[in-house]
């Protein structure tokens, strides 16, 4: 990837990739996919994570919660 990326902070503390320790991510919208929803064929009403993916490996880091700001 070549996109210029940004830093990410979790629980005030800078977050590095878990396979190449870039500190550099782009923001990517992740659905959360749930048996019981594709059972139904309704996985359009799955809830989202904010999906944090490294700009050097393109390793994908997912926060469902609230825990993680951008900067």
């Amino acid at each position: 990837m070549t996109q210029d990326g940004r830093k990410v902070i979790v629980l005030d503390k800078p977050l590095v990739c878990n396979v190449c320790g870039n500190d550099e991510f782009l923001q990517r919208e992740i659905k959360m996919q749930t048996t019981g929803m594709t059972f139904f064929d309704l996985d359009f009403l799955n809830e989202s994570s904010d999906g944090v993916v490294c700009n050097r490996c393109g390793y994908v880091h997912m926060f469902a919660a609230t825990v993680h700001e951008w900067q």
